[in-house]
């Protein structure tokens, strides 16, 4: 730069049309009468904004070449990899800003890869959709392969994970994104196309919020049968060990539900590695830990979604992205319409509540024979701020209890599975001066409610009738074993008020048998209150998620390994070309 002059500079400026006179004539005024150098004039442009700094160092170290595309002037490079590198360009005429994807110059010879690279370009010309970035054109010149993309404000996906705490991306926001992308999918998929590369560092998110596919660089075309493409090593270990044919169709279901799993729990379900062997070892999908053991505050309709998306079986999984969609679209509506959120500030209320109070909740002894429903409730009672205790024998439940210094606060008997067993354990609570004013309540199926007239009732022990939502339970137990918490508190959280509908005993719809129980029975029979707002289900599956999110801890930040270089707009490094063209192993 020191041989240049600035009259040289100044007319090589404008014969590469990098700046008018006018800007020349405004660099020129901000050095008032001093003299100035050709380095001192470029670092003053760039000052200005009026050069990038791609652009003065291409000028300092004397280049005449490189600074368009076509008619796309270069600003500066967005990202590289092996195969591809990817520059910001503003078009010289029209001002609009692009983003343009450069083959290498090692591969400009290389006739396979510049068929690839020519075909990525028709194929993205092709798909027009709000979730995939367009490619507008693509040019092929004695010294340069390129294609001019859209241009997205934002950050991959990558990007953003690592900028959040422990890496988890908030319910709401990763299914929108989620849905963003398997939009994408289907659209492609319904025009015979796959994506085979499904990563954090192909998804951006742009400045609205919006999620944009990118790089469909090892697409597999369902009409172009004679086409051999190449494939990411996961794809190709995935269906190795599904034993599957190559390219399967579900194979984007299930990297699409491992990069939902990762967003949600701020953990890769496949694991973060390099060695190309420790890849393709189908031990990493085999051993996969379900979603909500991971992080049990993940709402169980996104879990269920997750886990069908990544079933190894794929039989069993989503068969196509629209029907993933269709779930997805689902979920969105059931978080955007506020229900867990309401759950999570009812429960809030009361954990606040306590505090301010400085009550400790009960433990509450669960008398529950089937393991799964163990789980549940210890995991809800748990995270709603009671100390849990799960028996699955009456008789054990009952000494337990005897114990004058067992410190349980409150039981509770599920029928549905113990059956009569949890009728009779109930009763017995009365039968010692220690157990007697333990608060209790049985749970009793719509086939069960008959069992309410021989169960001993009163104001702290109820009958109640299934389906009952996971929070009216817990509100329920919480008033039973921590009155105190409800004294002095608006009429809305007055223990009368609680009560229905949820302590009522049993639906309306009583047997013969206990219409006809004799007078002291009929007596403690509690009418059932009107359920129509309460969930089917007796465990609704985003309200028990909601009381699941309350203290639940995430996990620890994992440790990322981080991917070679930035590959906005990804290359092609990291694919295996089997050649085999079926998955089964060899």
């Amino acid at each position: 730069m020191s041989e240049l002059s600035v009259d040289d500079l100044t007319q090589r400026l404008l014969s590469l049309d990098l700046l008018d006179m006018g800007k020349i004539r405004d660099v020129e005024n901000s050095f008032g009468s001093q003299n100035f150098t050709a380095e001192q004039f470029l670092q003053s442009a760039q000052r200005l904004g009026y050069l990038t700094k791609y652009q003065v160092e291409r000028l300092s170290s004397g280049e005449t070449t490189g600074f368009y595309y076509g008619d796309y002037r270069i600003q500066y490079m967005i990202g590289s990899g092996s195969f591809a590198r990817v520059f910001r360009c503003v078009h010289k005429t029209t001002g609009k800003v692009v983003a343009v994807k450069v083959l290498r110059a090692r591969f400009r010879e290389d006739k396979t890869a510049i068929d690839e690279f020519t075909r990525e370009a028709e194929l993205g010309v092709e798909l027009r959709h709000p979730n995939v970035a367009a490619v507008y054109e693509s040019k092929s010149t004695k010294y340069d392969h390129y294609m001019v993309m859209d241009f997205i404000e934002g950050r991959t996906l990558r990007e953003e994970v690592k900028a959040q705490k422990n890496g988890i991306v908030e319910p709401k926001r990763a299914t929108r994104i989620v849905t963003d992308v398997c939009s994408a999918l289907d659209y492609a998929f319904k025009r015979g196309y796959q994506h085979r590369d499904m990563k954090l560092s192909n998804i951006m998110l742009s400045s609205s919020g919006k999620a944009v596919l990118l790089d469909f660089g090892l697409l597999a075309d369902d009409n172009n049968s004679n086409w051999k493409n190449q494939r990411a090593i996961e794809y190709a270990a995935l269906e190795r060990t599904t034993r599957v044919r190559r390219d399967d169709k579900r194979s984007d279901v299930y990297f699409l539900g491992a990069i939902f799993y990762q967003l949600l729990t701020g953990v890769a379900p496949l694991g973060e590695v390099k060695e190309r062997a420790k890849r393709l070892d189908s031990a990493r999908f085999r051993n996969v830990r379900p979603i909500r053991d991971v992080a049990p505050f993940v709402p169980r309709v996104l879990a269920f979604i997750v886990e069908k998306a990544m079933k190894l079986d794929p039989e069993e999984r989503y068969q196509s992205p629209g029907a993933m969609l269709a779930d997805l679209e689902i979920a969105v509506k059931k978080l955007e319409s506020g229900e867990i959120d309401e759950e999570i500030n009812v429960q809030t209320s009361l954990a606040a509540s306590a505090k301010k109070e400085r009550v400790n909740l009960p433990t509450v002894l669960i008398v529950e024979a089937n393991a799964e429903l163990q789980n549940t409730f210890r995991q809800s009672f748990k995270n709603a701020g009671f100390r849990a205790l799960v028996i699955s024998n009456v008789d054990r439940a009952i000494e337990r209890l005897d114990d004058p210094d067992s410190g349980v606060g409150a039981v509770l008997f599920n029928a549905q599975t113990i059956g009569k067993r949890a009728v009779e354990g109930f009763n017995r609570l009365l039968d010692s001066p220690t157990t007697r004013d333990i608060p209790a309540v049985l749970l009793l199926d719509e086939t069960q409610v008959k069992w309410a007239a021989a169960a001993k009732r009163s104001k702290t022990r109820l009958a109640v009738g299934m389906p009952i939502a996971m929070k009216r339970l817990l509100l329920l137990l919480l008033k039973l074993s921590s009155p105190q918490l409800f004294e002095g508190k608006t009429d809305e959280a007055k223990p009368e008020n609680l009560e229905t509908p949820a302590a009522a005993s049993v639906e309306a719809k009583e047997t013969t048998e206990a219409k006809e129980a004799t007078p002291e029975n009929a007596e403690q029979t509690q009418a059932s209150a009107d359920e129509s707002d309460f969930p089917v289900d007796e465990f609704d599956a985003a309200l028990d998620a909601a009381v699941d999110a309350l203290t639940a801890t995430p996990p620890v930040e994992p440790e990322v390994a981080d991917e070679p270089e930035d590959d906005y707009y990804a290359d092609y490094e990291d694919y295996e070309d089997y050649e085999s063209g079926e998955g089964e192993e060899k």
